[in-house]
């Protein structure tokens, strides 16, 4: 599945005359999309103006978001493509590398993702030290990439503290699209903390191009459990209210 792409040269120049050069962009997961508290809009396009992929999953808008948060501008892409909806490794890739080359040095993922064990419970914001990328069946041991830049990582534990239950710890990347059953549930515990379909690709994009970078996975729910995406959604727009007003204090 392709995008309508319009080529970088063309999206960049857009970007260029809508005056959205910025040194700080979010990605959004399911049902997380939130202006920052304080944060005034000035613009937003649509994916498919930029030439990113035209994203078909609930609770994913397909905008960029420009805001004005405490004088500086903060990119805000409401949503992502998923590796199950058939995107290639460079569609995936393809947001985190534009902003990159628009002049972003720090990014912010988030993703809403099933809790593992019993350190995550719904409610609690796992920050990500590395990422267990399962989305491709490995020859050997699952890739490991490192997520969260120490320095923001131990901000953001910090600073979440008064909206949420915060550890620190693993997100594994799995491709999808149905949630994990009680079996497959116990044994992806023994990689990580958090499980999600995402992640990955952006993590690794932002780490070949030298971004900072923070990932907060937001436990909506149990993995195993019995539940629809539509409980997901749910679940994670009551925690978008609360990191609406968090995100002034991490980014």
């Amino acid at each position: 599945m392709r995008s309508d792409a319009a080529d970088g040269t063309t999206a960049g120049a857009l970007v260029a005359r809508e005056g959205l050069a910025a040194d700080t962009a979010v990605v959004f997961g399911s049902g997380l999309e939130a202006v920052p508290a304080g944060a005034v809009v000035e613009g937003e396009l649509e994916y498919a103006s930029l030439g990113w992929p035209q994203l078909g999953v609930e609770g994913h808008a397909g905008r960029l978001v420009s805001v004005r948060l405490r004088g500086e501008r903060v990119l805000l892409a409401c949503g992502r493509p998923h590796l199950y909806e058939g995107w290639s490794s460079e569609e995936l890739t393809r947001p985190v590398v534009d902003l990159a080359s628009w002049g972003v040095r720090r990014l912010l993922v988030t993703n809403a993702c099933g809790g593992l064990g019993d350190r995550a419970a719904p409610g609690t914001v796992v920050v990500v030290d590395e990422v267990v990328d399962l989305q491709e069946a490995p020859a050997t041991e699952p890739e490991l990439l490192p997520a969260s830049s120490p320095a923001w990582a131990a901000r953001c534990a910090e600073r979440l503290a008064p909206w949420f239950p915060v550890v620190r710890g693993r997100y594994v990347a799995v491709p999808g699209p149905q949630f994990e059953t009680p079996a497959e549930a116990r044994w992806l515990a023994g990689y990580g903390d958090a499980v999600g379909m995402s992640t990955a690709p952006e993590v690794r994009a932002a780490r070949e191009h030298g971004l900072e970078t923070a990932v907060l996975a937001l436990v909506v729910n149990r993995s195993g459990a019995a539940v629809g995406h539509e409980e997901v959604l749910a679940a994670a727009r009551g925690m978008a209210a609360r990191l609406r007003e968090a995100l002034p204090a991490i980014l």
